[in-house]
């Protein structure tokens, strides 16, 4: 296989997770166990929701259960469209596999120009140390700072998708556990925590659905320019981890094959969060809102208007 394949392959699950991503509004496949109300997950939350989850530093805990909740049912129960992402996975990392040490080799004999080298190693950043983290928390305190509901909550949730993919990554670096290109490239499955899956990538990754589902999705009053940018602005936020993903590839440090599990956890578990908040946000939504409406008359036979709430 030539060099010149790799990108390609790194791209084919971006390409992949964008066919299979729900559109604006739209509702997210339920599994029988996922226990959610049904509703549109692009519905506004009403204004008294907004009011009090936009306070300073406040935290809807319940909300943060549900996601757990959704989450670890949908990787338990996956749904049509994440069965058929998940073996478009498996297969592509299974062929690469194969392949790993021809590939490796080719990007070993590559001549990575100094200026590139550079630029990689910048952009890796995106996937170790604090650069994630980061932005979950100045998105918080930001949002939290100027009553911005929208940024507030999308520092919670990315601070959840990095938490859950991290969790899914440590597990399957333990059970695919793998020594590093640079030392051979053994497998030696379920003994220590190996470089079987890329944590940078994942971590990248980890980023993307969320940013995307959160502000770069287009809207009917969007105006041309505006839906220019977003699409500019998703493009960056599924290119950036592909470029984590080729550096980690060029440095040695993984198997073409370990980054793409590594971006298909993470824009998995991006997604899947943000589907979680859509629900719970229609879910949230239809309680704060009657469940009935319709004229009564009090014990003295006067008119008036009735409201019956349902929780």
């Amino acid at each position: 296989m030539r060099w010149t394949r790799v990108p390609l392959a790194l791209v084919t699950i971006v390409g992949a997770l964008q066919i299979v991503t729900p559109i604006r509004g739209a509702v997210p496949e339920a599994t029988a166990s996922a226990d959610v109300t049904e509703g549109e997950a692009g519905t506004a939350p009403a204004a008294d929701y907004l009011e009090k989850y936009s306070r300073p530093f406040r935290i809807d805990t319940r909300e943060f259960r549900f996601t757990e909740t959704y989450y670890w049912r949908r990787l338990s129960h996956p749904t049509a469209d994440d069965r058929r992402l998940g073996g478009a996975v498996l297969a592509v990392a299974f062929a690469l596999w194969s392949g790993k040490d021809e590939i490796q080799r080719d990007m070993a004999q590559r001549d990575t120009p100094v200026e590139h080298q550079a630029a990689l190693k910048t952009i890796e950043k995106l996937g170790g140390g604090a650069v994630v983290p980061a932005t979950a928390l100045l998105m918080y305190v930001g949002g939290s700072a100027f009553r911005d509901y929208r940024a507030k909550q999308t520092g919670v949730m990315l601070a959840h998708s990095l938490l859950l993919t991290d969790l899914v990554t440590l597990a399957g670096r333990w059970a695919l556990a793998e020594d590093r290109p640079k030392y051979g490239g053994s497998l030696h499955p379920f003994h220590g925590v190996g470089g079987g899956i890329s944590g940078h990538s994942a971590t990248a990754a980890s980023i993307s659905g969320v940013l995307s589902r959160m502000y770069l999705q287009a809207a009917p009053e969007d105006s041309g320019a505006t839906v220019m940018w977003k699409r500019v602005g998703k493009g960056f936020a599924y290119g950036l981890p592909v470029l984590v993903a080729f550096g980690r590839i060029n440095d040695q440090q993984h198997y073409l094959y370990n980054t793409v599990l590594g971006l298909s956890i993470g824009f998995w578990s991006g997604h899947v969060v943000a589907d979680a908040h859509g629900l719970y946000i229609a879910r949230a939504s239809s309680r704060l809102r009657p469940s009935a409406v319709g004229p009564i008359t009090n014990d003295r036979g006067a008119p008036g208007i009735g409201a019956r709430w349902v929780f």
